[in-house]
């Protein structure tokens, strides 16, 4: 990950349930690996970045796409 100052929060509201599993996959990863748990606002970080570089892909593909499209017209 480039080194980008972080400076924006965001709020998410959750369930006593969904936290709990939350925290338990965050200690499975850190057992699995055998290295220190994250905390819980790294770890959706680190699942927000995965799912927009995700989105970007398709964003793109999209884009060559629809330019494909229109070069046709």
């Amino acid at each position: 990950m480039t080194n980008h100052k972080l400076t924006k929060k965001l709020q998410v509201l959750l369930t006593e349930d969904e936290v709990s599993r939350v925290n338990r996959v965050i200690l499975n990863e850190a057992l699995e690996t055998e290295q220190r748990p994250v905390s819980v606002s790294a770890w959706i970080r680190q699942l927000i970045q995965a799912e927009l570089s995700k989105q970007h892909i398709e964003q793109k593909s999209f884009i060559k796409q629809t330019v494909k499209n229109l070069n046709k017209k």
